[in-house]
This record gives C-alpha cells, sequence and structure tokens, in this order.
C-alpha cells in the first residue's frame, strides 16, 4: 500500500496541473453564458393632426392580443431559413409577447390622448367600452444566416364598436428591419421601432375616422364616411374598410429604442 502513495500523488499532481492549463487555455475567468432579458420600448411621439378633435368622448378597451402558437413563449425565436425556427435559451422577453404588445399598444393610445379612457381587460370588469381594439401578433422573429441579421414583425388590428359589433377600422402589417450588428439588444430596437412607425400611422388613421364622425356627422348605419384621399365632402368610402392614409403629420422623436 505504501509504495504506491508515490504514483497516487504524482497522479494528482499531474491532473491538477492539467487543470491549471485548461483553465488558461479559457481565459482564467471563463464564465458560462447568461440569460438575457428584453421588451420591446415606447418610443416618444409628437401628433400634429391639424384640427384634431381629441380626446374623443369614448371608452376603449385593449383586448389582450392574440399570438400565434409558434411564437406565443418567452424565448425569442430565431429563423435560420423558410422552414426551420429555434428557441433561443438565451435571450428572453420580459413577459410574453401578447401581454407586451398590447401594454405597448394601450401606451400608445394613452401617448397620443385619443380618447378619454382607454384600459385593458381589468379595467372593464364593472363597465361596458363603447369600443374594441383588438390585435393578432402573426411573427415575430429574428432572422439570422450567420451574417445577415434581421428583425420580422407581423401583425393586425381591428376596432370594433361594442353597440352593434361593426368594424370601424382595421389594418395590417408585415415588416422586416435590417439589422447590422449580431447582438440580440440590435434586434429588439429594430422591432421596437417597426412598431412605433405602424403606431404612427395607425394613430393618424383613427384619429382621422373620429375627427370625420365629429365634422359630418353619420351617415345611414351610424358609421363615419371618408375617402382615401381625406376628402370629407360627399364621401362614399365606409370606414370599415382599411384607409391608406399619409403619416406625415406624426413626429417621432429621439429616443432609447432598448436597455
Amino acid at each position: 500500500m505504501r509504495a504506491n502513495r508515490p504514483a497516487r500523488a504524482c497522479g494528482l499532481l499531474l491532473l491538477a496541473t492539467s487543470l491549471a492549463g485548461c483553465t488558461q487555455f479559457l481565459g482564467g475567468n471563463a464564465e458560462l453564458p447568461q440569460r438575457r432579458w428584453f421588451k420591446v420600448n415606447v418610443e416618444p411621439m409628437r401628433n400634429a393632426l391639424e384640427n384634431s378633435e381629441r380626446p374623443y368622448p369614448f371608452q376603449i378597451q385593449i383586448k389582450s392580443f392574440d399570438v400565434s402558437r409558434a411564437y406565443n413563449r418567452n424565448e425569442l425565436i430565431v429563423r435560420r431559413d423558410q422552414y426551420e425556427l429555434q428557441r433561443d435559451n438565451l435571450h428572453h422577453w420580459m413577459e410574453r409577447p401578447g401581454d407586451m404588445f398590447t401594454d405597448v399598444v394601450k401606451q400608445y393610445l394613452r401617448q397620443a390622448d385619443l380618447f378619454t379612457y382607454i384600459g385593458g381587460d381589468r379595467d372593464f370588469y364593472e363597465r361596458r367600452p363603447q369600443y374594441l381594439l383588438s390585435g393578432t401578433i402573426k411573427a415575430i422573429e429574428r432572422f439570422d444566416s450567420g451574417d445577415v441579421w434581421a428583425a420580422h414583425l407581423a401583425m393586425s388590428m381591428e376596432l370594433v364598436r361594442q353597440e352593434d359589433g361593426k368594424v370601424i377600422w382595421q389594418d395590417d402589417f408585415d415588416a422586416e428591419r435590417t439589422v447590422f450588428f449580431p447582438e440580440m439588444k440590435h434586434t429588439v430596437a429594430a422591432f421596437s421601432a417597426i412598431l412605433a412607425e405602424q403606431m404612427k400611422k395607425y394613430i393618424r388613421q383613427i384619429d382621422f375616422v373620429f375627427l370625420n364622425k365629429q365634422r359630418v356627422g353619420a351617415n345611414g348605419d351610424g358609421l363615419p364616411t371618408i375617402t382615401t384621399d381625406g376628402d370629407t365632402n360627399g364621401a362614399l368610402q365606409d370606414t370599415s374598410l382599411r384607409i391608406d392614409t399619409d403619416a406625415s403629420d406624426y413626429e417621432l422623436l429621439p429616443g432609447k429604442l432598448a436597455p
């Protein structure tokens, strides 16, 4: 037994030397990757629609947004190609995408001061809103080919009058923005910028619907009437159709895009 002690000691010395060498090879302070958490940012926005009569005297409920099943999770989703989606286990949303986007859209509408009261599902347990705004997130993913990155966001929204279930406004978008740096924060900043541009457009459209209603009253079915060029005289187009209007009356202010 004693004869084996020098050999055992020598073996332990070699093991310690090997471990020390590995530590040095890894840099001495090697750390495991840590999870990181992100959220979409609400951009400051200056609203300047001429003769707007905001806030309009209505209560609006922002219903919790639906999310396509593939994206309804806390991990950010990475698309490698048209066939492959991956969950990124190191990069997470602070909250589920449906809850996050519902809150962000609500903040944009409040920032624009569009209506006298804007609330979520919990705010309408004991009251009935005049209008419901709902939405669906069809895709929220990062394209990653290894040397090219992009943020892809696709959504739809509609505003429904509670009185008769009439859709008075609706729109959808499918947008992609190239990202020039691989860090995930730049992709999240791109998601924020895409949504900010769309909300800039949508706030003006909704404002125009209610402004036109205030100006010219209602037609036979109780809806305002407008044309695609914004003419309120002799208009024939119903506001339940998509309204393509210029969003130049709104200006995005510089702000921090993402943490």
